[in-house]
C-alpha cells in the first residue's frame, strides 16, 4: 500500500465492497429488507467513505464512479452487474495494498 491511503480506510472499503458483492450474490443474508436495499446502503456507505477519507485523485474518482454505476445498475434491476462492480472495486482496493 502506498502512504497515500490509510490502511484502516482501505480495510473498510474492501470489507464494504466484498460484503456488497456477497449480499447481491445471495451468499450473505441482507441486514434488513431486501438484498438490493442492503447493497444500496453498503454502496452509499462506501461512496461516503471514499469521498470523505481518500485524497482527491484518480483512485477516489474511480471508486466513486463505480459506486454510482452499481447504484444505477440496482435502480435498473441489474443485480448481476451491480455485484460485478462491487467485486471490481474490491479488487481495486486490494491492488492498492
Amino acid at each position: 500500500m502506498t502512504d497515500e491511503f490509510s490502511g484502516d480506510v482501505m480495510d473498510v472499503l474492501g470489507q464494504l465492497f466484498a460484503k456488497g458483492a456477497r449480499v447481491l450474490d445471495g451468499d450473505v443474508a441482507p441486514d434488513e429488507g431486501s438484498r438490493t436495499d442492503t447493497a444500496r446502503q453498503i454502496l452509499t456507505s462506501a461512496e461516503t467513505v471514499a469521498t470523505n477519507k481518500l485524497p482527491e485523485g484518480e483512485f477516489r474518482s474511480r471508486l466513486r464512479h463505480g459506486c454510482g454505476r452499481a447504484l444505477t445498475n440496482l435502480d435498473d434491476g441489474d443485480v448481476a452487474a451491480a455485484a460485478e462492480h462491487c467485486r471490481a472495486m474490491a479488487r481495486a482496493v486490494e491492488s492498492r495494498r
